[in-house]
Order: structure tokens, then sequence, then C-alpha cells
């Protein structure tokens, strides 16, 4: 089983030390986090607390995932990169191409694509982009994004892009896979037709419903003979003897939680206690 490391809510200072330990150790990549701004207010609720308070605060670090990732693939040669996950339709898909692909061509092809419609109302009226539909937007947004990396001559006609043949360049030699994020039915649909799912954090047992709701997903949309991939943090104690039992069910990748400690050296001291746990093969 893949083994993912969060480095979401870490200072961007913190991450280069972090990243080049987590690739030493042996895990499989890295997940970086992804906000354009956070508001001081924000009414919108958060879908995935009890509450719907968001677990960010004025002062969470929100680095550039596509600037932060070149960096990284730059000080690295195994690791792979994700953002958990992009909001995509807070963007136009020009730029959101452009970035991407760059990543994808100094990494040599280590990053994967994770995408998610986004909660935050306010973020949207910001950008200028609306939220309402946001997710009809998305699916154009992939298919006018691909079509844009292949750096081939394209064009394209849809409901809310249009434009005559242009070419994008730089352009990966792999197109990246797409992982959706959210766990809606609208949200699994689009993991459905695309490359894989992420998770945010499930008890066992939801993880397992949301894998075969996946899995009738995929067979309505006719994608099961695809390779597909799913990636999510579970809640409570998950250790090595528990990693069989979730592949199982059809999880891919284990995501770890954000490091804790109060300092890099605490965080460096984390890392390495879960890299034991998971008895990972280090880098030689």
């Amino acid at each position: 089983m893949e083994i993912w490391q969060s480095l979401a809510r870490t200072g961007i200072e913190e991450l280069p030390e972090l990243a080049l330990r987590a690739e030493a150790l042996g895990f499989t990549g890295v997940a970086v986090s992804d906000h354009l701004v956070r508001p001081v207010e924000i009414r919108s609720p958060y879908p995935y607390s009890p509450d719907g308070k968001p677990v960010s605060t004025t002062e969470t670090p929100y680095a550039d995932p596509w600037g932060l990732i070149a960096y990284l693939a730059a000080l690295t040669t195994r690791l792979r990169f994700m953002p958990s996950v992009f909001v995509l339709p807070a963007r136009d898909p020009f730029s959101v191409a452009k970035s991407l692909a760059t990543a994808c061509v100094l990494s040599r092809n280590r990053v994967m694509m994770g995408i998610g419609v986004g909660w935050m109302a306010e973020e949207f009226a910001m950008t200028g982009q609306s939220f309402f539909n946001r997710g009809k937007r998305t699916d154009e947004m992939v298919e006018v994004i691909k079509k844009l990396m292949t750096g081939e001559p394209v064009e394209h006609h849809g409901a809310f892009y249009d434009f005559p043949m242009v070419t994008m360049t730089p352009a990966p030699s792999v197109m990246p896979s797409f992982l959706v994020g959210g766990d809606s039915p609208a949200a699994l649909a689009r993991a459905a037709r695309m490359d894989g799912w992420i998770g945010v954090a499930y008890e066992q047992d939801r993880v397992a419903s949301i894998l075969a709701e996946l899995v009738a997903a995929r067979r309505k949309a006719g994608t099961l003979g695809r390779t597909f991939q799913a990636i999510t943090a579970i809640l409570g104690k998950v250790g090595l003897e528990d990693c069989a039992a979730i592949e199982r069910i059809g999880i891919t990748g284990l995501m770890l939680p954000p490091l804790l400690g109060a300092t890099t050296a605490e965080k460096m001291q984390e890392l390495e206690r879960r890299a034991t746990m998971y008895r990972l093969s280090p880098l030689i």
C-alpha cells in the first residue's frame, strides 16, 4: 500500500526539510493544501466538521501548490506530489493547465492532480467565479485542461469555455492522474469518471461504504476496467496490521494526518515514528 504524508497547515519554511526526510524514509508522496485566501469571516459551512467550522485559522499557511510542488520536486528525485485538494472551479482552466503542466515537466511526471469543487462561497466571490455551477464547470474544466496539456493544437466549444485552435507548452510526456475529493453522490460520480478518489478522514466502516458507492458509480460510468486510485486518511489508530484489510476494500493509499508538534524537530521525529510504524523502505 502507498503511504502518503499530508503537509497541510505546515509552515512553508519547514516544508523542504520535511519533504527531503519523507523521501529518504520511503514515503510514497506528500500532499499539500490549497486556498487562495482565507476570509476573516466565513459564513459558508465547512462540510467535514461536526459544527461546520473550518479547521484553518487566519494564520494557517497556504502556499501556492504549484510553485511549492515545483520547488520540492527540484530538491527530490522520487517523492510524488499532490494537492489535496485543489479548488479547481475557483480558477480558469488556462492558468491551471499552464501551472499543472509546468509542475509535471519539472518534476518528471511525479505529480497527481487532486481536485475539489470547493465549499467556501466567499472564495468564489473574490475570484469572480460562479459558486452555483461549479460542479458542471469542473467537469468541463478537466476536459479543457487535458486537451491543453497534450501540447497539440486543440480547440474547444463547450457550455462554459469556447476557444479556437491553440497550443500550450510545455506539455508533460505523461498525463497526470486526476483524483476527485468529496463524498457527496455528485463527487463520487465525478471520481468514478476520472482516475481516483481522495477522502478526508473517516471511520473505517464509513470508508468501506464509500468504496462500495464508488464501485457502483464506476459500474454505471463504465470505468470498472480502468486503474483506479483511492487515497484517504482513516480515523483512529491504523497500524501496519490493518493495511491488508484496508487494501481489500479498495484503498490504494493511506494518507497520514498533518504532522504533530510545535517545532520542525518534533515534526521530523513524528515523521520518523510513522515511517517505522509502517516499515517503510528508506531510500538508499
